[in-house]
Protein backbone atom coordinates (compact mmCIF):
# COMPACT_ATOMS: atom_id res chain seq x y z
CA UNK A 1 0.00 0.00 0.00
CA UNK A 2 1.36 3.42 -0.99
CA UNK A 3 1.02 6.05 1.78
CA UNK A 4 1.64 9.77 1.37
CA UNK A 5 2.32 12.06 4.36
CA UNK A 6 1.77 15.74 3.51
CA UNK A 7 3.12 18.76 5.40
CA UNK A 8 1.61 22.12 4.39
CA UNK A 9 4.22 24.72 5.28
CA UNK A 10 4.42 28.46 4.86
CA UNK A 11 6.81 28.48 1.91
CA UNK A 12 6.51 24.93 0.57
CA UNK A 13 4.46 21.75 0.52
CA UNK A 14 6.40 18.64 1.51
CA UNK A 15 5.44 15.00 1.05
CA UNK A 16 6.99 11.61 1.84
CA UNK A 17 5.87 8.40 0.12
CA UNK A 18 6.26 5.04 1.84
CA UNK A 19 5.30 1.52 0.77
CA UNK A 20 3.72 -0.52 3.55
CA UNK A 21 2.85 -4.23 3.66
CA UNK A 22 2.24 -6.59 6.59
CA UNK A 23 3.33 -4.02 9.17
CA UNK A 24 6.66 -3.32 7.41
CA UNK A 25 7.44 -0.19 5.42
CA UNK A 26 10.02 1.30 3.12
CA UNK A 27 10.60 4.97 2.30
CA UNK A 28 9.79 5.30 -1.38
CA UNK A 29 10.46 8.98 -2.20
CA UNK A 30 10.15 12.50 -0.85
CA UNK A 31 9.02 15.71 -2.58
CA UNK A 32 9.03 19.43 -1.92
CA UNK A 33 7.20 22.08 -3.98
CA UNK A 34 7.65 25.77 -3.31
CA UNK A 35 4.63 28.00 -2.79
CA UNK A 36 5.05 30.91 -5.14
CA UNK A 37 4.62 34.52 -4.08
CA UNK A 38 0.91 35.28 -3.96
CA UNK A 39 -0.04 31.62 -4.63
CA UNK A 40 -2.29 29.48 -2.52
CA UNK A 41 -0.83 26.31 -0.94
CA UNK A 42 -3.47 24.39 -2.90
CA UNK A 43 -1.58 25.05 -6.16
CA UNK A 44 1.67 23.58 -4.78
CA UNK A 45 -0.34 20.69 -3.39
CA UNK A 46 -1.82 20.06 -6.84
CA UNK A 47 1.69 20.09 -8.35
CA UNK A 48 2.77 17.55 -5.75
CA UNK A 49 -0.10 15.19 -6.59
CA UNK A 50 0.51 15.47 -10.33
CA UNK A 51 4.22 14.68 -9.90
CA UNK A 52 3.59 11.33 -8.24
CA UNK A 53 4.27 8.26 -10.35
CA UNK A 54 1.32 6.51 -8.74
CA UNK A 55 -1.77 7.70 -6.92
CA UNK A 56 -1.38 7.03 -3.17
CA UNK A 57 -3.73 4.57 -1.48
CA UNK A 58 -3.81 6.61 1.73
CA UNK A 59 -3.08 10.30 2.46
CA UNK A 60 -2.27 11.66 5.93
CA UNK A 61 -2.25 15.28 7.12
CA UNK A 62 -2.10 17.12 10.44
CA UNK A 63 -3.95 20.19 11.64
CA UNK A 64 -1.79 23.06 12.93
CA UNK A 65 -0.85 22.81 16.58
CA UNK A 66 -2.56 26.11 17.40
CA UNK A 67 -5.98 24.71 16.43
CA UNK A 68 -5.82 21.52 18.50
CA UNK A 69 -5.25 20.38 22.07
CA UNK A 70 -4.81 17.04 23.80
CA UNK A 71 -4.97 15.34 27.18
CA UNK A 72 -3.53 12.10 28.56
CA UNK A 73 -6.07 10.55 30.92
CA UNK A 74 -5.83 7.55 33.24
CA UNK A 75 -9.27 6.00 33.58
CA UNK A 76 -10.01 3.27 36.21
CA UNK A 77 -11.89 1.04 33.78
CA UNK A 78 -11.47 -0.99 30.60
CA UNK A 79 -15.05 -0.59 29.40
CA UNK A 80 -15.19 1.50 26.21
CA UNK A 81 -18.50 3.18 27.07
CA UNK A 82 -17.25 4.07 30.54
CA UNK A 83 -14.05 5.48 29.02
CA UNK A 84 -16.08 7.68 26.65
CA UNK A 85 -18.19 8.99 29.54
CA UNK A 86 -15.06 9.72 31.60
CA UNK A 87 -13.51 11.65 28.70
CA UNK A 88 -16.57 13.88 28.32
CA UNK A 89 -16.66 14.48 32.07
CA UNK A 90 -12.95 15.39 32.24
CA UNK A 91 -13.05 17.74 29.25
CA UNK A 92 -16.32 19.49 30.04
CA UNK A 93 -14.72 22.15 32.25
CA UNK A 94 -11.24 22.26 30.69
CA UNK A 95 -11.93 23.17 27.06
CA UNK A 96 -11.85 26.88 26.15
CA UNK A 97 -14.73 26.28 23.71
CA UNK A 98 -18.08 24.42 24.00
CA UNK A 99 -17.64 20.67 24.02
CA UNK A 100 -20.63 20.15 21.73
CA UNK A 101 -18.91 22.31 19.08
CA UNK A 102 -15.71 20.26 19.10
CA UNK A 103 -14.41 17.04 17.58
CA UNK A 104 -13.07 14.64 20.22
CA UNK A 105 -11.05 11.58 19.27
CA UNK A 106 -9.33 9.25 21.70
CA UNK A 107 -6.93 6.35 21.46
CA UNK A 108 -6.33 3.75 24.18
CA UNK A 109 -2.53 3.53 24.32
CA UNK A 110 -2.15 1.07 27.22
CA UNK A 111 -4.34 -1.18 29.37
CA UNK A 112 -3.60 -2.78 32.73
CA UNK A 113 -5.83 -4.96 34.93
CA UNK A 114 -8.35 -2.24 35.82
CA UNK A 115 -6.77 0.92 34.32
CA UNK A 116 -6.64 2.43 30.85
CA UNK A 117 -4.34 5.18 29.60
CA UNK A 118 -6.12 7.24 26.97
CA UNK A 119 -4.79 9.96 24.69
CA UNK A 120 -7.53 12.44 23.77
CA UNK A 121 -7.25 14.84 20.82
CA UNK A 122 -9.65 17.78 20.52
CA UNK A 123 -10.27 20.38 17.81
CA UNK A 124 -13.15 22.83 17.17
CA UNK A 125 -15.52 21.66 14.46
CA UNK A 126 -15.19 24.89 12.50
CA UNK A 127 -11.41 24.52 12.26
CA UNK A 128 -11.66 20.90 11.12
CA UNK A 129 -14.24 21.77 8.48
CA UNK A 130 -12.34 24.78 7.14
CA UNK A 131 -9.06 22.83 7.03
CA UNK A 132 -10.62 20.01 4.99
CA UNK A 133 -12.37 22.35 2.58
CA UNK A 134 -9.31 24.60 2.10
CA UNK A 135 -7.11 21.78 0.82
CA UNK A 136 -9.58 19.36 -0.76
CA UNK A 137 -9.91 19.36 -4.53
CA UNK A 138 -10.92 16.88 -7.21
CA UNK A 139 -10.26 16.21 -10.89
CA UNK A 140 -12.93 18.65 -12.09
CA UNK A 141 -11.04 21.56 -10.57
CA UNK A 142 -7.39 20.55 -10.89
CA UNK A 143 -6.92 18.54 -14.04
CA UNK A 144 -6.34 14.86 -13.29
CA UNK A 145 -5.09 15.32 -9.70
CA UNK A 146 -7.19 14.63 -6.64
CA UNK A 147 -6.59 15.30 -2.96
CA UNK A 148 -8.76 14.18 -0.09
CA UNK A 149 -6.89 13.07 3.08
CA UNK A 150 -7.84 9.80 4.75
CA UNK A 151 -6.16 10.71 8.05
CA UNK A 152 -6.43 14.12 9.68
CA UNK A 153 -4.65 14.05 13.01
CA UNK A 154 -2.66 16.37 15.30
CA UNK A 155 0.98 17.27 15.02
CA UNK A 156 1.47 15.93 18.57
CA UNK A 157 0.19 12.47 17.61
CA UNK A 158 2.29 12.47 14.44
CA UNK A 159 5.51 13.27 16.31
CA UNK A 160 4.56 10.72 18.97
CA UNK A 161 4.40 8.05 16.23
CA UNK A 162 7.80 9.11 14.87
CA UNK A 163 9.56 9.02 18.25
CA UNK A 164 8.05 5.64 19.11
CA UNK A 165 9.28 4.30 15.78
CA UNK A 166 12.77 5.75 16.36
CA UNK A 167 12.81 4.20 19.85
CA UNK A 168 12.53 0.75 18.24
CA UNK A 169 15.83 1.35 16.47
CA UNK A 170 19.07 0.54 18.37
CA UNK A 171 20.35 4.13 18.03
CA UNK A 172 17.11 5.52 19.50
CA UNK A 173 16.97 3.61 22.78
CA UNK A 174 17.53 6.77 24.82
CA UNK A 175 14.22 8.14 23.54
CA UNK A 176 12.35 5.36 25.32
CA UNK A 177 14.31 5.89 28.55
CA UNK A 178 14.20 9.65 29.16
CA UNK A 179 11.87 12.50 28.17
CA UNK A 180 12.91 14.32 24.99
CA UNK A 181 11.86 17.55 23.32
CA UNK A 182 11.57 18.31 19.62
CA UNK A 183 11.89 21.87 18.32
CA UNK A 184 10.57 22.00 14.75
CA UNK A 185 11.64 25.41 13.39
CA UNK A 186 9.69 26.47 10.33
CA UNK A 187 9.67 29.65 8.29
CA UNK A 188 6.87 31.43 10.18
CA UNK A 189 6.08 29.06 13.05
CA UNK A 190 7.91 26.80 15.46
CA UNK A 191 6.41 23.77 17.21
CA UNK A 192 7.86 22.55 20.52
CA UNK A 193 6.87 18.97 21.35
CA UNK A 194 7.75 16.96 24.47
CA UNK A 195 7.70 13.15 24.50
CA UNK A 196 7.87 10.74 27.44
CA UNK A 197 7.25 6.97 27.71
CA UNK A 198 5.58 6.75 24.33
CA UNK A 199 3.13 9.64 24.91
CA UNK A 200 3.02 13.36 24.15
CA UNK A 201 3.63 15.53 27.20
CA UNK A 202 3.13 18.96 25.68
CA UNK A 203 2.89 20.61 22.28
CA UNK A 204 2.81 24.34 21.64
CA UNK A 205 3.24 26.60 18.65
CA UNK A 206 5.30 29.81 18.54
CA UNK A 207 4.71 32.58 16.04
CA UNK A 208 8.42 32.63 15.42
CA UNK A 209 10.57 31.10 12.72
CA UNK A 210 13.28 31.58 10.15
CA UNK A 211 11.62 34.73 8.79
CA UNK A 212 12.40 36.51 12.09
CA UNK A 213 16.09 35.87 11.54
CA UNK A 214 15.72 37.15 7.98
CA UNK A 215 13.96 40.27 9.28
CA UNK A 216 16.79 40.86 11.77
CA UNK A 217 19.37 40.73 8.97
CA UNK A 218 17.24 43.02 6.79
CA UNK A 219 16.89 45.53 9.61
CA UNK A 220 20.56 45.36 10.59
CA UNK A 221 21.90 45.99 7.10
CA UNK A 222 18.91 47.83 5.58
CA UNK A 223 18.54 45.39 2.70
CA UNK A 224 15.39 43.86 1.13
CA UNK A 225 13.96 40.72 2.68
CA UNK A 226 14.72 38.54 -0.32
CA UNK A 227 18.37 39.64 -0.24
CA UNK A 228 18.49 39.11 3.51
CA UNK A 229 17.06 35.60 3.10
CA UNK A 230 19.73 34.73 0.55
CA UNK A 231 22.42 36.16 2.83
CA UNK A 232 21.17 34.00 5.70
CA UNK A 233 21.25 30.88 3.53
CA UNK A 234 24.69 31.58 2.04
CA UNK A 235 26.62 33.20 4.88
CA UNK A 236 24.43 32.97 7.98
CA UNK A 237 25.93 31.80 11.29
CA UNK A 238 25.66 32.47 14.99
CA UNK A 239 28.30 32.46 17.71
CA UNK A 240 27.48 31.44 21.27
CA UNK A 241 28.35 34.15 23.83
CA UNK A 242 29.34 31.40 26.28
CA UNK A 243 31.89 29.92 23.85
CA UNK A 244 34.03 32.81 22.57
CA UNK A 245 35.56 32.32 19.14
CA UNK A 246 38.05 34.25 17.00
CA UNK A 247 35.71 36.30 14.80
CA UNK A 248 35.99 39.66 13.16
CA UNK A 249 34.01 42.69 14.26
CA UNK A 250 31.68 42.35 11.27
CA UNK A 251 31.05 38.66 12.04
CA UNK A 252 30.36 39.45 15.68
CA UNK A 253 27.83 42.14 14.68
CA UNK A 254 26.12 39.73 12.27
CA UNK A 255 25.95 37.03 14.95
CA UNK A 256 24.64 39.50 17.52
CA UNK A 257 21.77 40.47 15.21
CA UNK A 258 20.66 36.82 15.01
CA UNK A 259 21.34 36.14 18.70
CA UNK A 260 18.74 38.69 19.78
CA UNK A 261 16.08 36.72 17.96
CA UNK A 262 17.40 33.31 19.06
CA UNK A 263 17.26 34.30 22.73
CA UNK A 264 13.46 34.23 22.47
CA UNK A 265 13.60 30.68 21.12
CA UNK A 266 16.03 29.62 23.87
CA UNK A 267 13.73 31.11 26.51
CA UNK A 268 10.74 29.15 25.18
CA UNK A 269 12.77 25.95 25.13
CA UNK A 270 13.75 26.49 28.77
CA UNK A 271 10.11 27.01 29.72
CA UNK A 272 9.17 23.80 27.91
CA UNK A 273 11.91 21.87 29.71
CA UNK A 274 10.64 23.08 33.08
CA UNK A 275 7.07 22.19 32.16
CA UNK A 276 8.15 18.73 31.01
CA UNK A 277 10.12 18.15 34.25
CA UNK A 278 7.10 19.27 36.27
CA UNK A 279 4.86 16.72 34.53
CA UNK A 280 7.23 13.74 34.26
CA UNK A 281 9.34 14.33 37.41
CA UNK A 282 12.36 13.36 35.30
CA UNK A 283 15.29 15.17 33.68
CA UNK A 284 15.35 15.81 29.96
CA UNK A 285 17.43 13.41 27.91
CA UNK A 286 17.96 15.65 24.89
CA UNK A 287 16.45 18.46 22.82
CA UNK A 288 16.19 17.64 19.13
CA UNK A 289 15.99 20.39 16.51
CA UNK A 290 14.60 20.10 12.98
CA UNK A 291 13.48 22.34 10.13
CA UNK A 292 15.49 24.27 7.59
CA UNK A 293 16.57 26.90 10.12
CA UNK A 294 18.05 24.20 12.37
CA UNK A 295 20.88 23.88 9.82
CA UNK A 296 22.12 27.43 10.62
CA UNK A 297 25.83 27.09 11.46
CA UNK A 298 26.47 27.55 15.19
CA UNK A 299 22.78 27.25 16.17
CA UNK A 300 23.21 23.89 17.90
CA UNK A 301 26.06 25.15 20.09
CA UNK A 302 24.26 28.44 20.80
CA UNK A 303 21.11 26.69 22.04
CA UNK A 304 23.10 24.12 24.02
CA UNK A 305 24.96 26.84 25.89
CA UNK A 306 21.78 28.86 26.43
CA UNK A 307 19.51 26.03 27.48
CA UNK A 308 22.11 23.96 29.37
CA UNK A 309 20.79 20.73 27.82
CA UNK A 310 22.07 18.45 25.05
CA UNK A 311 20.97 19.74 21.61
CA UNK A 312 20.96 17.25 18.73
CA UNK A 313 19.72 17.32 15.13
CA UNK A 314 16.76 15.01 14.49
CA UNK A 315 17.70 12.53 11.76
CA UNK A 316 14.05 11.74 11.02
CA UNK A 317 14.39 9.66 7.87
CA UNK A 318 17.82 8.16 8.58
CA UNK A 319 16.74 6.89 12.02
CA UNK A 320 13.89 4.77 10.68
CA UNK A 321 15.12 3.74 7.22
CA UNK A 322 14.91 -0.07 7.15
CA UNK A 323 17.38 -0.29 4.28
CA UNK A 324 20.15 1.44 6.25
CA UNK A 325 20.25 4.48 3.95
CA UNK A 326 21.64 7.68 5.48
CA UNK A 327 19.91 10.79 4.16
CA UNK A 328 21.44 14.25 3.92
CA UNK A 329 21.18 16.72 6.80
CA UNK A 330 18.85 18.90 4.74
CA UNK A 331 16.51 16.01 3.94
CA UNK A 332 16.40 14.83 7.56
CA UNK A 333 15.70 18.37 8.75
CA UNK A 334 13.03 19.14 6.13
CA UNK A 335 10.68 16.13 6.26
CA UNK A 336 10.11 15.13 9.93
CA UNK A 337 6.39 15.97 9.94
CA UNK A 338 5.76 14.34 6.54
CA UNK A 339 7.35 11.04 7.52
CA UNK A 340 5.62 11.18 10.92
CA UNK A 341 2.23 11.45 9.25
CA UNK A 342 2.97 8.62 6.84
CA UNK A 343 3.98 6.36 9.75
CA UNK A 344 0.57 6.95 11.34
CA UNK A 345 -0.89 4.71 8.60
CA UNK A 346 1.55 1.80 9.00
CA UNK A 347 0.60 -1.42 10.76
CA UNK A 348 -1.34 -1.19 14.01
CA UNK A 349 -0.96 2.61 14.09
CA UNK A 350 -3.53 2.90 11.32
CA UNK A 351 -6.33 1.64 13.59
CA UNK A 352 -5.28 3.51 16.75
CA UNK A 353 -4.31 6.92 15.35
CA UNK A 354 -6.37 9.92 16.43
CA UNK A 355 -8.33 10.75 13.29
CA UNK A 356 -10.70 13.70 12.89
CA UNK A 357 -12.09 12.20 9.67
CA UNK A 358 -14.98 10.60 11.54
CA UNK A 359 -18.63 11.35 12.12
CA UNK A 360 -19.73 14.32 10.05
CA UNK A 361 -16.21 14.67 8.65
CA UNK A 362 -15.96 11.06 7.51
CA UNK A 363 -14.38 10.77 4.09
CA UNK A 364 -16.85 10.34 1.19
CA UNK A 365 -19.76 11.40 3.41
CA UNK A 366 -19.78 14.99 2.21
CA UNK A 367 -22.45 16.09 -0.22
CA UNK A 368 -21.06 16.26 -3.72
CA UNK A 369 -22.30 15.79 -7.25
CA UNK A 370 -22.29 12.16 -8.33
CA UNK A 371 -20.08 11.60 -11.34
CA UNK A 372 -21.88 8.93 -13.37
CA UNK A 373 -18.95 8.54 -15.74
CA UNK A 374 -16.90 6.92 -12.98
CA UNK A 375 -19.42 4.10 -12.53
CA UNK A 376 -20.50 3.70 -16.17
CA UNK A 377 -18.07 0.88 -16.94
CA UNK A 378 -18.91 -0.90 -13.71
CA UNK A 379 -22.63 -0.60 -14.47
CA UNK A 380 -22.15 -2.04 -17.96
CA UNK A 381 -20.22 -4.99 -16.56
CA UNK A 382 -22.85 -5.71 -13.89
CA UNK A 383 -25.66 -5.44 -16.44
CA UNK A 384 -23.90 -7.90 -18.77
CA UNK A 385 -23.41 -10.41 -15.98
CA UNK A 386 -27.04 -10.15 -14.84
CA UNK A 387 -28.35 -10.50 -18.43
CA UNK A 388 -26.19 -13.59 -18.98
CA UNK A 389 -27.43 -15.06 -15.70
CA UNK A 390 -31.11 -14.57 -16.58
CA UNK A 391 -30.66 -16.07 -20.07
CA UNK A 392 -28.85 -19.07 -18.56
CA UNK A 393 -31.64 -19.61 -16.00
CA UNK A 394 -34.31 -19.38 -18.73
CA UNK A 395 -32.56 -21.91 -20.97
CA UNK A 396 -31.97 -24.29 -18.06
CA UNK A 397 -35.66 -24.04 -17.08
CA UNK A 398 -36.77 -25.00 -20.60
CA UNK A 399 -34.31 -27.91 -20.81
CA UNK A 400 -35.27 -29.27 -17.40
CA UNK A 401 -38.99 -29.00 -18.19
CA UNK A 402 -38.55 -30.94 -21.44
CA UNK A 403 -36.52 -33.65 -19.70
CA UNK A 404 -39.11 -33.88 -16.92
CA UNK A 405 -41.89 -34.56 -19.46
CA UNK A 406 -39.80 -37.27 -21.15
CA UNK A 407 -38.96 -38.93 -17.81
CA UNK A 408 -42.61 -38.91 -16.71
CA UNK A 409 -43.65 -40.64 -19.96
CA UNK A 410 -40.90 -43.22 -19.57
CA UNK A 411 -41.84 -43.80 -15.94
CA UNK A 412 -45.53 -44.32 -16.81
CA UNK A 413 -44.55 -46.83 -19.47
CA UNK A 414 -42.37 -48.78 -17.04
CA UNK A 415 -45.10 -48.77 -14.37
CA UNK A 416 -47.64 -50.27 -16.78
CA UNK A 417 -45.13 -52.93 -17.85
CA UNK A 418 -44.44 -53.88 -14.23
CA UNK A 419 -48.04 -53.70 -12.99
CA UNK A 420 -49.95 -55.11 -15.98
CA UNK A 421 -53.46 -54.72 -14.52
CA UNK A 422 -52.99 -51.22 -13.05
CA UNK A 423 -55.75 -48.66 -13.54
CA UNK A 424 -55.16 -45.15 -14.89
CA UNK A 425 -55.95 -43.48 -11.54
CA UNK A 426 -53.38 -45.70 -9.80
CA UNK A 427 -50.77 -44.75 -12.38
CA UNK A 428 -51.42 -41.08 -11.70
CA UNK A 429 -51.11 -41.73 -7.95
CA UNK A 430 -47.75 -43.43 -8.44
CA UNK A 431 -46.48 -40.61 -10.69
CA UNK A 432 -47.45 -38.01 -8.12
CA UNK A 433 -45.92 -39.96 -5.20
CA UNK A 434 -42.75 -41.87 -6.06
CA UNK A 435 -42.31 -43.14 -2.48
CA UNK A 436 -45.61 -45.05 -2.74
CA UNK A 437 -44.47 -46.46 -6.09
CA UNK A 438 -41.18 -47.59 -4.57
CA UNK A 439 -42.94 -49.32 -1.65
CA UNK A 440 -45.33 -51.16 -4.01
CA UNK A 441 -42.50 -52.34 -6.23
CA UNK A 442 -40.47 -53.63 -3.27
CA UNK A 443 -43.54 -55.46 -1.94
CA UNK A 444 -44.12 -57.14 -5.31
CA UNK A 445 -40.44 -58.09 -5.60
CA UNK A 446 -40.47 -59.68 -2.13
CA UNK A 447 -43.50 -61.78 -3.14
CA UNK A 448 -41.67 -62.95 -6.27
CA UNK A 449 -38.56 -63.87 -4.26
CA UNK A 450 -40.61 -65.99 -1.85
CA UNK A 451 -42.21 -67.90 -4.74
CA UNK A 452 -38.82 -68.41 -6.32
CA UNK A 453 -37.43 -69.92 -3.14
CA UNK A 454 -40.36 -72.36 -2.90
CA UNK A 455 -40.14 -73.55 -6.50
CA UNK A 456 -36.38 -73.66 -6.92
CA UNK A 457 -34.37 -76.83 -6.05
CA UNK A 458 -32.89 -77.16 -2.53
CA UNK A 459 -29.19 -76.25 -2.70
CA UNK A 460 -28.61 -77.66 0.82
CA UNK A 461 -30.11 -81.14 0.35
CA UNK A 462 -29.00 -83.79 2.96
CA UNK A 463 -28.62 -86.28 0.10
CA UNK A 464 -26.09 -84.02 -1.62
CA UNK A 465 -24.22 -83.69 1.67
CA UNK A 466 -24.00 -87.44 2.34
CA UNK A 467 -22.99 -88.02 -1.27
CA UNK A 468 -20.12 -85.54 -0.97
CA UNK A 469 -18.98 -87.11 2.32
CA UNK A 470 -19.10 -90.65 0.85
CA UNK A 471 -17.07 -89.60 -2.15
CA UNK A 472 -14.44 -87.96 0.06
CA UNK A 473 -13.88 -91.07 2.29
CA UNK A 474 -11.42 -93.51 0.63
CA UNK A 475 -12.26 -97.22 0.21
CA UNK A 476 -9.57 -98.47 2.60
CA UNK A 477 -11.37 -96.78 5.54
CA UNK A 478 -13.98 -99.30 6.72
CA UNK A 479 -16.81 -97.72 8.71
CA UNK A 480 -20.53 -97.43 9.01
CA UNK A 481 -22.67 -94.30 9.39
CA UNK A 482 -25.24 -95.07 12.04
CA UNK A 483 -26.81 -91.60 12.29
CA UNK A 484 -26.88 -88.45 10.08
CA UNK A 485 -28.66 -85.26 11.17
CA UNK A 486 -28.58 -82.02 9.17
CA UNK A 487 -30.56 -78.98 10.24
CA UNK A 488 -33.01 -78.88 13.16
CA UNK A 489 -34.81 -81.89 14.51
CA UNK A 490 -38.54 -82.20 13.80
CA UNK A 491 -39.32 -81.79 17.51
CA UNK A 492 -37.20 -78.62 17.88
CA UNK A 493 -38.18 -75.08 16.85
CA UNK A 494 -36.63 -73.79 13.66
CA UNK A 495 -33.81 -71.26 14.17
CA UNK A 496 -31.08 -69.87 11.97
CA UNK A 497 -28.50 -71.41 14.32
CA UNK A 498 -29.63 -75.06 14.20
CA UNK A 499 -30.58 -74.85 10.52
CA UNK A 500 -26.90 -74.98 9.51
CA UNK A 501 -25.73 -77.65 11.99
CA UNK A 502 -24.78 -81.26 11.05
CA UNK A 503 -24.07 -84.31 13.23
CA UNK A 504 -22.62 -87.65 11.97
CA UNK A 505 -22.11 -90.83 14.06
CA UNK A 506 -19.72 -93.57 12.80
CA UNK A 507 -18.86 -97.15 13.80
CA UNK A 508 -15.17 -97.80 13.12
CA UNK A 509 -13.35 -101.10 12.82
CA UNK A 510 -10.33 -99.74 14.72
CA UNK A 511 -9.78 -96.54 16.76
CA UNK A 512 -6.84 -95.36 14.56
CA UNK A 513 -9.28 -94.72 11.73
CA UNK A 514 -10.83 -91.81 13.76
CA UNK A 515 -7.86 -89.52 13.12
CA UNK A 516 -8.01 -89.95 9.35
CA UNK A 517 -11.77 -89.48 9.41
CA UNK A 518 -11.45 -86.25 11.45
CA UNK A 519 -9.01 -84.86 8.88
CA UNK A 520 -11.40 -85.62 6.00
CA UNK A 521 -14.45 -84.19 7.76
CA UNK A 522 -12.48 -81.06 8.79
CA UNK A 523 -12.51 -79.98 5.12
CA UNK A 524 -16.31 -80.30 4.95
CA UNK A 525 -17.44 -79.00 8.35
CA UNK A 526 -16.61 -75.65 9.81
CA UNK A 527 -15.99 -75.42 13.56
CA UNK A 528 -15.86 -79.23 13.71
CA UNK A 529 -16.24 -80.85 17.13
CA UNK A 530 -15.19 -84.40 17.87
CA UNK A 531 -17.06 -86.55 20.41
CA UNK A 532 -15.68 -89.18 22.76
CA UNK A 533 -14.68 -92.53 21.22
CA UNK A 534 -16.70 -95.37 22.80
CA UNK A 535 -16.09 -99.14 22.52
CA UNK A 536 -19.28 -101.03 21.58
CA UNK A 537 -20.28 -104.49 20.29
CA UNK A 538 -20.92 -104.87 16.59
CA UNK A 539 -24.62 -105.11 15.69
CA UNK A 540 -24.17 -108.64 14.28
CA UNK A 541 -22.26 -109.74 17.39
CA UNK A 542 -19.09 -110.62 15.42
CA UNK A 543 -16.68 -108.40 17.33
CA UNK A 544 -15.88 -104.99 18.75
CA UNK A 545 -16.53 -101.57 17.17
CA UNK A 546 -15.66 -97.99 18.15
CA UNK A 547 -18.42 -95.37 18.10
CA UNK A 548 -17.57 -91.69 17.49
CA UNK A 549 -19.65 -88.59 16.65
CA UNK A 550 -18.57 -85.49 14.65
CA UNK A 551 -20.56 -82.20 14.54
CA UNK A 552 -20.14 -78.82 12.85
CA UNK A 553 -21.47 -76.47 10.24
CA UNK A 554 -21.39 -77.75 6.67
CA UNK A 555 -19.59 -75.53 4.19
CA UNK A 556 -21.00 -74.70 0.76
CA UNK A 557 -18.73 -77.11 -1.11
CA UNK A 558 -19.83 -79.95 1.22
CA UNK A 559 -23.12 -79.93 -0.72
CA UNK A 560 -21.30 -80.09 -4.02
CA UNK A 561 -21.84 -76.33 -4.73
Amino acid sequence: MRILGVDIGTTSVKGVEIDSAFGRFEIRDYHEFRIGLGEEPKQALSNLMQSLSRKPDRIAMAMPCRTTTFRNLTVPTRNKKAIQAAINFELDDELPFPIDESVIEHSIVSVSKQMSTVHVSVAPQKHVNSFIENFRFDHKQQGESEFDPDLLTTEAWAYRTLFNRIAQHPVGRMISEQPVILVQIGHARTVIYAHNKGLPVLAKELSWGGRDLTAAISQKYSIPLDQAEQTKLDHGFVVSPFSPQDVTVEQAEFSEALSQQLKYLAHEIKQSILACKNVTKRNIGAVYIAGGTSLLPGLQQFLEDSVKAPIKPLAALSSIATSGITYSEHTDATFPLSISLALCMVGSERATSANFRKGQFLKHMRSREIDLSTIRHVGLGVSTVLLTLFISLFVQSKVYKSRSIELDAQLEKNIRSFFTNLSGSAVKTYLANTSTLKASINKELDKQRDLNRLLSPNTHSPFDFIKTISTAIPKDLIMDITMLQIGSAPTEPFTSANQSNASLTFLLSNPQTAEKLATILGTKLNDIQRGKTEEVTAPDGTGKRWKITFSGKPSEHSYGN
